[in-house]
């Protein structure tokens, strides 16, 4: 049983880092096969609107399923109310990443617009409070303790994302409504949302190695 066990957390942590990869790789490609969406001014999201629009809604599954992987991966670690709230949360946010990669951000806005807006701003504002909550359940655990520093900075990271990508919205916002040229925050976003992915693919790495160092033990003893 414990083998079992052992065997499932690893292949979800393998599915979770393969698919935080996979959206960096399908984000990296999108730079390239669209060139016409400027990366300093345009949003992540605007790449669904070009002509491989299905690409970035695959990135953006791609990342949900990251965090479910992920969430699954760790499951039985967490035991504290600060972890099992960052839990919730990070449910919140896979099923926003699904929706936006369902739901495009067109332009004039309509209904798809609207919930794609909120899906992002779900995942946007809650994955530092998610990732920050879910680092105090996971360095609880024995097993964890010794990677608590590397944990701590990539989550710092992922707070320095946020608060650039912010930062910037309000030094560039457009003094009016019609010049909205001087918005340039789209690297900005770009960075945000890699810390977001290197957050995962962290954690997945470290549940990786630590269960096939557990499975590796276990057959030397059987």
């Amino acid at each position: 049983m414990t083998e079992l066990k052992i065997s499932f957390s690893h292949y979800c942590a393998r599915i979770g880092l393969a698919s935080a990869v996979l959206f960096l790789v399908l984000l990296t490609i999108l730079h390239f096969i669209e060139p016409e969406f400027d990366p300093s001014r345009r949003m992540i999201s605007e790449y669904e609107l070009g002509h491989f629009g299905w690409l970035m809604s695959l990135a953006f599954f791609s990342l949900g399923i990251s965090v479910f992987a992920m969430l699954l991966s760790t499951w039985s670690l967490l035991a504290t109310r600060s972890g099992l709230i960052g839990r919730w949360l990070f449910l919140v946010i896979c099923i926003a990443f699904i929706g936006a990669g369902i739901f495009y951000p067109y332009t004039p806005p309509n209904i798809a617009s609207y919930i794609h807006g909120i899906c992002g701003l779900i995942v946007i504002l809650t994955f530092p409070v998610a990732a920050t909550l879910y680092n105090s359940g996971l360095t609880r655990n024995r097993e964890w303790i010794a990677s608590q520093g590397r944990l701590r900075w990539v989550t710092l990271l992922v707070w320095a994302g946020l608060l650039l990508f912010f930062g910037s919205i309000v030094i560039f916002h457009p003094v009016t409504t019609e010049d909205k040229t001087n918005l340039i925050v789209g690297w900005q976003n770009r960075f945000m949302i890699f810390t977001y992915s290197l957050w995962l693919i962290v954690v997945t790495w470290k549940v990786i190695s630590y269960k096939s160092n557990s499975f590796n033990v276990s057959n030397r003893r059987s």
